[in-house]
C-alpha cells in the first residue's frame, strides 16, 4: 500500500519537513530569537505525530475523508517521526550555512531585532515590576501578620496586666506599631524609585495612572494593618482610627530613621534568605544567575579544573593568553574556599584551581582538548623520572676521596641522594655529613637514571 501511494507520501513528507522547518524558524525569528535558536526550534517541529492518523481514522470512519488518506497519513507520521532526530542534528550546520550566506544588512537587522525583542518581550518592565511588588508585599505582609498575632497573644495581656486602663493598651499599640513600621514602609515605598518604575513613568503618560494605583493600593494595605491594631486595642470611632492610621503612615513615609532601619532589615532578611545560594555560588557549587542569560547568545559558562601535572601550572593568564588562542574568557578562579572574580593578567594558575570560563560550544571543545594536551605526559619524561638505586666505590682516583658529604656536592651537582655508606666492611649506615670519604668506601645512591649514571662508575655498578 505504501508503494501504491508513494507519490503523495513523498510529497506530503517533503511539504511537512520543509514547511515546518521554514515556518517554525520564521515564527521563532519573529518572536525575537537569534537565528541559531530559531532554526533549532524550527527543525525540531518536523514530526506530525500519531494524533494526525487518529484524526484520519476518525475521518474515514465518519465517511468525511477518502480511504486512501489513512495509510498516507500513517506513513508520513512514521517517516517524519524517524527523520526528526536527524533534522535536529542538521539544524546547527544549517544555521551556520545560512548565517555565512546572509547579506550583512540582513544579519545586522536580525541581531538588532533579536536584541530589542529580548528586552521588550522577555524582560517586560511591567512584568518585572509587578512580580517584585507582589513578592515584597506578600513577604512583608506575612511578617506583619505574624508580629500582630504574637503581640495580641503575648504582649497585650502582659501590658494590660501591669498597666491597667488605657496605659497598657497604648504601650502595646506603640510597641506593635514600632515593630511593624519598617515592614509597612517597605510595602509602601519599595520599588517606587526603581529603574522599572522610573522608565515606565517616563515612557508613557498612560502608564502613570496604573503606577499611581499600585502606590495607593499599598498605602491602603498599610493603613488597614494599622487600623486592625488600633481597633483591637481601643474602643473609639472608626473615623478617628482611620485618621490616626493615615497620620502614622505619613510619619512612616517621611521618617529618615525609619527608612534607614527598613533598608537594613530588608538587606539582612534577603541576605539570610539567599545565604545558602550565595555560598554555593561563591564556592562554585552552583552556576551564577547570569549563566542562563548567556544561552540565548550561544555562550556558555563552564568549569575546568587545572590538573597538577598541567604545563599551565604557575603561568600567568597573560602568558597563557586564553582569549586570543582559544576565544575563551576567564570569569572567576576558585582556589579552595577562595574566589577570584575577574582575575587580572598577572594572576597565576595553580594545581586544582577551578576556572570558570565563558565561550561558545566550539571554543569550549577546543579549549578542553588543549587542556588535555597540556596535561599529557610524554613517554620519555616518564622513563627519565624513574628512580633507581646504585652503588659506586671510592678508589684512589675518585674525585670524592677525602671530601666530606657537603664538599662533594652530590645532591647539588648530580641531584642524587646518598642512601648509605659501607666503611671498611661495616654494615650499611647513614652518611655523616662531616666525615670524609675514605678509599674502599662503598656509597649507595638514589636518583633518576641519567643523574645516577653520570655519577656512578659503570664498571662498578650493581643493580638492585
Amino acid at each position: 500500500m505504501i508503494v501504491e501511494y508513494a507519490n503523495p507520501i513523498i510529497v506530503i513528507t517533503l511539504a511537512v519537513l520543509l514547511g515546518q522547518s521554514f515556518f517554525g524558524t520564521l515564527g521563532m525569528l519573529l518572536s525575537g530569537q537569534p537565528l541559531k535558536t530559531a532554526m533549532q526550534c524550527g527543525f525540531s517541529l518536523t514530526q506530525i505525530g500519531e494524533f494526525a492518523f487518529i484524526i484520519a481514522s476518525l475521518g474515514v470512519s465518519l465517511g468525511v475523508t477518502s480511504h486512501f488518506l489513512y495509510p498516507v497519513v500513517v506513513a508520513v507520521s512514521v517517516i517524519t517521526t524517524f527523520l526528526t532526530p536527524y533534522m535536529i542534528r542538521l539544524a546547527e550546520p544549517a544555521s551556520a550555512f545560512v548565517d555565512a550566506h546572509l547579506p550583512e544588512r540582513t544579519r545586522n537587522f536580525l541581531n538588532r531585532y533579536a536584541s530589542s525583542s529580548q528586552t521588550v518581550n522577555h524582560e517586560s518592565l511591567w512584568k518585572r515590576l509587578i512580580v517584585s511588588l507582589v513578592r515584597i508585599t506578600v513577604v512583608y505582609s506575612i511578617i506583619c501578620v505574624a508580629v500582630i498575632a504574637l503581640s495580641f497573644r503575648f504582649l497585650v495581656p502582659v501590658c494590660r496586666e501591669h498597666l491597667p486602663g488605657i496605659g497598657g493598651s497604648l504601650l502595646a499599640a506603640v510597641v506593635t506599631v514600632l515593630f511593624i513600621s519598617p515592614f509597612l514602609r517597605a510595602i509602601m515605598i519599595k520599588k517606587n524609585h526603581s529603574p522599572e518604575f522610573t522608565t515606565l513613568w517616563k515612557e508613557s503618560r498612560g502608564n502613570r495612572a496604573p503606577l499611581v494605583a499600585t502606590i495607593i493600593l499599598r498605602v491602603l494595605l498599610a493603613v488597614s494593618f494599622l487600623m486592625f491594631v488600633l481597633v483591637g486595642l481601643f474602643e473609639i470611632s472608626v473615623g478617628l482610627i482611620f485618621g490616626v492610621a493615615v497620620l502614622l503612615v505619613i510619619v512612616m513615609i517621611l521618617s529618615r530613621q525609619l527608612k534607614k532601619q527598613s533598608i537594613l532589615i530588608e538587606r539582612k532578611f534577603f541576605q539570610n534568605l539567599r545565604s545558602r545560594d550565595m555560598r554555593a555560588e561563591y564556592l562554585g557549587e552552583k552556576k551564577p544567575e547570569y549563566a542562563g542569560r548567556l544561552l540565548s547568545r550561544d555562550l556558555h559558562l563552564t568549569d575546568f579544573v587545572i590538573p597538577g601535572e598541567s604545563s599551565w601550572v604557575s603561568k600567568t593568564l597573560a602568558e597563557l593568553n586564553f582569549g586570543k588562542k582559544f576565544g575563551v574568557h576567564v570569569v572567576s578562579i576558585l582556589r579552595g574556599k577562595k574566589r577570584i572574580n575577574i582575575p587580572g593578567a598577572s594572576v597565576r594558575l595553580f594545581p586544582q584551581d577551578k576556572i570558570q570560563v565563558i565561550a561558545t560550544d566550539e571554543d569550549l571543545v577546543e579549549f578542553g582538548r588543549a587542556m588535555e594536551q597540556a596535561s599529557a605526559l610524554e613517554s620519555n619524561v616518564i622513563e627519565k623520572s624513574e628512580m633507581i638505586l646504585r652503588q659506586f666505590l671510592i678508589d684512589r682516583d675518585s674525585p670524592f676521596l677525602g671530601k666530606t658529604l657537603k664538599e662533594a656536592g652530590i645532591r647539588e651537582k648530580y641531584h642524587c641522594l646518598i642512601a648509605g655508606v659501607e666503611h671498611e666492611g661495616e654494615p650499611l649506615r647513614a652518611p655523616d655529613s662531616n666525615e670524609p670519604f675514605a678509599e674502599g668506601d662503598v656509597v649507595w645512591i638514589v636518583g633518576e637514571n641519567d643523574d645516577v649514571y653520570k655519577l656512578a662508575v659503570p664498571a662498578e655498578d650493581v643493580d638492585f
